[in-house]
């Protein structure tokens, strides 16, 4: 995370060094765009912009291993999403200073561009590598939040009991891990460029976040002989939830209108997930 935030922190430091590229793009065709049109590039843009801000939802999944986590956590997320905000806005204003609009349209590897006007070419190389260093922090995330989901989902019987095995030595998730490790092998194979392993990723993450957003409705109606008693109570509800699952549907409708088969692909994933939960019920149901 250090180097990460240095990075960011680097190429910002440009809008003092580079000077002069804004104004020498060239001016786009007028061109008339219709009400469709800007609906599109908005929802198409959101897809890059949902996982740039997401991540937020990973710290719950530590929220037992957390001290105070009514406290902490919520603090925790406001006030990452802070620095996320203003570092995201403010290295996109770096890149559009550095290289100008029309060129950030169509360049890839900005933050390497950003770097050689900085530095020359060995900046470039530099920032290729601590770049690659930086994902990993994003990776380490992962490999240690989502196996301990589908630890927990196989407690509460939703996921086959191997799920549960640990190795006890170093309390490592061997076969969580293992295969949420093969998921994302199987991922990099059949949409091996970026754009299509966000856009897959992100359609997942819109189904998942808006149904599991969608579950507070059916908390709130069971427990509602706990309100007063003080049960964590959410200002502005129900209206912050609808606006957050809607955020998310658009999103997903964007990337199905976009890339309609790594939607169709999303859709089937998710579909296995859901018979393979019907079958542990089913046995579960057998068992008892």
């Amino acid at each position: 995370m250090i180097i990460k935030i240095g990075m960011l922190l680097l190429l910002i430091s440009s809008i003092f060094f580079i000077t002069g590229y804004t104004n020498s793009a060239v001016t786009p065709a007028f061109r008339e765009f219709t009400t469709m049109d800007y609906i599109r590039s908005f929802g198409i843009a959101l897809i890059a912009v949902s996982f740039t801000y997401g991540g937020y939802q990973q710290t719950i999944n530590f929220g037992e291993e957390v001290n105070e986590p009514r406290k902490t956590i919520p603090k925790g997320i406001f006030i990452g999403i802070l620095m996320i905000i203003i570092l995201y806005l403010s290295v996109s204003y770096a890149y559009y200073n550095a290289i100008g609009f029309e060129q950030l349209k169509t360049s890839r590897g900005i933050a390497s561009i950003v770097a050689e006007r900085m530095f020359g070419p060995a900046g470039s190389t530099a920032a290729s590598i601590l770049l690659f260093v930086a994902v990993l922090a994003y990776v380490n995330v992962l490999l240690l939040s989502n196996p301990r989901v589908m630890y927990a989902m196989s407690k509460d019987g939703i996921l086959p009991k191997p799920f549960q095995k640990k190795e006890e030595k170093k309390d490592v998730l061997t076969v969580s891990l293992t295969v949420f490790a093969a998921m994302g092998i199987i991922v990099l194979f059949f949409a091996n460029e970026f754009n299509r392993i966000l856009s897959f990723s992100i359609f997942l993450d819109s189904i998942g976040m808006a149904t599991s957003a969608a579950t507070i409705f059916i908390l709130r109606k069971r427990t509602k002989h706990l309100d007063g008693t003080g049960i964590y109570k959410m200002k502005l509800y129900p209206l912050l939830p609808l606006v957050f699952i809607a955020a998310y549907i658009f999103v997903g409708i964007s990337i199905a209108v976009n890339t309609p088969d790594l939607a169709l692909i999303g859709t089937g994933v998710f579909a296995a997930f859901l018979i393979v939960y019907f079958l542990v019920k089913r046995i579960q149901k057998k068992d008892d």
